[in-house]
């Protein structure tokens, strides 16, 4: 197994990871950079950089810019990531030697990576969201309409890259929990994780760590919604856009899927492996117990001894139940409840200042 592997029908991850050698952190970096660019000189051409009414200047429009240094990179440098991040942890897991794979089984799991059709319905969504890109924006009173010509094409150009990768990075997230399932969460698989690991995860902190990044993700995301929906409630078309209510009750669930959906398949099988301890120890206290209790008539040091080790099994039994089954610990559950709770403080502070207004000021 490769890092190539999973990027190789990809020509556009082939492209910058083999032969413009950029990291997921660089790529986020130049693409504020280019995106940064494009958009001044747009605005420049058109002499939309400043302008006086509702239509909003490129240096008037925060959202623009929020768009351009925090949604372009985070999608951009995910979507590097979303190849590497995955060989990593394989490549951990085969080290640690948690989990024993073949490497046709490896093989086997690499092959949705390799399928071109990825490419064709990433592009293909992309246009099409290009387009309906490019047709809002004359009801909106950013940068982007504020002529509906350069600067909504300019718009609608950074659309089509960025959905490009977002699906390719959303079908690599969900091929990777399918991935991570073959490999860790079948009924014949062993897992061989560490309870008393110092990472407190059972040796499994890469894939929790993983699991964390893809919730930030989708907190990212959920800031955009939750952004995009304050700009459209200050503008007050917000009744024109009311299925952005629905992103946001999906927000939470897909925020649920993206932190626990790869962790599933580890927890499976560290809890397989706890009930096998457990009834190995039940298992050999019923034996010694029936033992005991057929020779109650022996010498009292003999069945001291026999109840000592009863009682020493029981122990065992106790500490067993409390080995983790979950390969995070509280402080990582902490990071993804802030992730998650963060990206609705705008929408909440704005809910918040609605009421206000109409109950306690009225």
């Amino acid at each position: 197994m490769q890092e190539q592997d999973f990027y190789r029908a990809d020509p556009v991850a082939h492209w910058l990871i083999d032969k413009c050698q950029l990291t997921p952190v660089t790529l986020g970096i130049l693409s504020i950079v280019i995106t940064s660019g494009l958009y001044l000189i747009a605005a420049t051409v058109s002499n939309t950089l400043l302008l006086h009414g509702k239509p909003l200047g490129l240096l008037q429009d925060w959202f623009a810019w929020v768009w351009i240094c925090l949604l372009n990179p985070v999608i951009f440098g995910y979507y590097l990531w979303s190849f590497k991040a995955i060989y990593k942890l394989i490549e951990y897991l085969e080290q640690s030697d948690i989990v024993d794979t073949a490497e046709a089984e490896i093989n086997l799991v690499l092959l949705p990576y390799q399928k071109s059709w990825r490419q064709f319905l990433a592009l293909g969504t992309a246009i099409a969201f290009g387009i309906w890109y490019f047709s809002l924006q004359q009801d909106v009173y950013n940068w982007t309409g504020s002529d509906g010509g350069i600067p909504a094409l300019t718009g609608a150009i950074n659309a089509v890259a960025i959905f490009y990768a977002g699906s390719i990075l959303v079908l690599n997230l969900t091929t990777n929990v399918w991935l991570l399932h073959e490999l860790l969460g079948k009924d014949k698989k062993q897992l061989k994780f560490n309870p008393l690991h110092p990472d407190r995860c059972g040796g499994l902190s890469p894939l929790s760590q993983y699991s964390l990044n893809t919730a930030y993700l989708a907190a990212i995301f959920g800031t955009m919604i939750t952004l995009s929906k304050y700009q459209f409630i200050s503008q007050g078309i917000a009744q024109e856009y009311w299925y952005f209510n629905l992103t946001i009750l999906l927000y939470i669930p897909i925020s649920l899927v993206c932190f626990f959906g790869p962790l599933l398949a580890a927890s499976k099988g560290m809890k397989k492996a706890k009930e096998e301890l457990l009834s190995e120890i039940a298992k050999q206290f019923q034996i010694d117990y029936k033992r005991i209790h057929t020779s109650l008539s022996s010498d009292g040091r003999v069945l001291k001894k026999e109840a000592v080790k009863l009682q020493e099994l029981r122990s065992l039994y106790t500490l067993t139940n409390e080995f983790p089954v979950w390969p995070f610990d509280v402080t990582t559950f902490r990071q993804y409840l802030f992730s998650v709770v963060t990206p609705l403080l705008p929408l909440l502070l704005k809910l918040g200042e609605y009421y206000f207004k109409r109950i306690v000021v009225k």
